[in-house]
């Protein structure tokens, strides 16, 4: 368990950290996050995911208050501070404190540190459930802290024996609350949605990790597809690939893991184990 957290580029206990009431993260809810890996003392993907937080960022209109560089180096300091070999690493950058309760202001960087995804191995061995709900992200690439949607079902979830919902939009696969959605066809093809999503760092690491297996297609999907799709998976930085073998209490394929499910996790492991090369 972590000790220590950043603000600012401040390493501090992280008990003893704070936010001051104002900050307009408290008030509206305006700010950004993400969430990515470490192994070896080094982030997963490194380049991949400040790109897409700083990104985030601009598009929001935030300036963190460490550049990329100075951010890369203070996620090392904060790992070594901790002394864990492994685990996760979230950042959030705040709305800043505002001077009228509305306009954005100056960002807080918080950098938090968390134990390495430990899922129950059950839901990779028996695949877990989703149910379906119909929503569109207001700003579906920005990494937004702005969950309300998915929270609000979480009773719903937990009633049906699920671990997340599923969103469509006028019968187009959209994203999981947290995950990215793959299905295989019955012509053995990987589709996946190409718009109007959070772009994934893990999805983009399964069109490499499937690269010669099967054809990866980035396309308009309908929830038709999805219910009657061979196999389907979802992904995320926590997740790797997680088989899906029912939805809204329908049997995906045969309604057990699949193959393909299987063989992408391995190859997005080894994917992943290749990008730190010898530790």
């Amino acid at each position: 368990m972590a000790h220590y957290c950043s603000l600012n580029g401040n390493i501090v206990a992280q008990e003893q950290a704070s936010l001051g009431v104002m900050d307009l993260a408290v008030l509206r809810g305006y700010g950004i996050f993400d969430y990515f890996l470490f192994k070896y003392g080094r982030p997963l993907l490194e380049e991949q995911y400040l790109e897409r937080f700083y990104n985030s960022a601009q598009k929001m209109g935030l300036e963190p208050p460490l550049s990329r560089q100075e951010l890369s180096r203070h996620l090392r300091e904060l790992i070594a501070a901790n002394g864990e070999d492994k685990g996760a690493i979230r950042l959030v950058l705040t709305g800043g404190y505002t001077p009228d309760g509305y306009t954005p202001g100056d960002p807080n960087l918080i950098v938090l540190q968390h134990g390495y995804p430990n899922y129950p191995e059950s839901y990779f061995t028996e695949g877990i459930g989703l149910i379906s709900h119909p929503f569109q992200r207001e700003w579906p690439e920005v990494k937004s802290i702005n969950y309300l949607t998915g929270i609000k079902l979480l009773p719903e979830i937990r009633r049906a024996g699920a671990l997340e919902v599923l969103y469509h939009y006028n019968g187009e696969l959209r994203e999981a609350v947290r995950s990215n959605v793959f299905l295989v066809t019955e012509k053995e093809e990987l589709v996946t949605p190409d718009r109007d999503i959070l772009f994934g760092i893990t999805r983009d690491s399964i069109f490499k990790a499937a690269e010669g297996l099967l054809p990866v297609i980035a396309r308009k999907v309908s929830m038709e597809e999805v219910y009657n799709a061979r196999e389907v998976f979802v992904t995320g930085s926590n997740k790797s690939v997680m088989p899906v073998v029912h939805i809204d209490g329908r049997p995906i394929g045969d309604g057990k893991v699949g193959y393909w499910s299987k063989k992408l996790k391995d190859g997005l492991e080894a994917y992943r184990e290749g990008y730190y090369g010898a530790p």
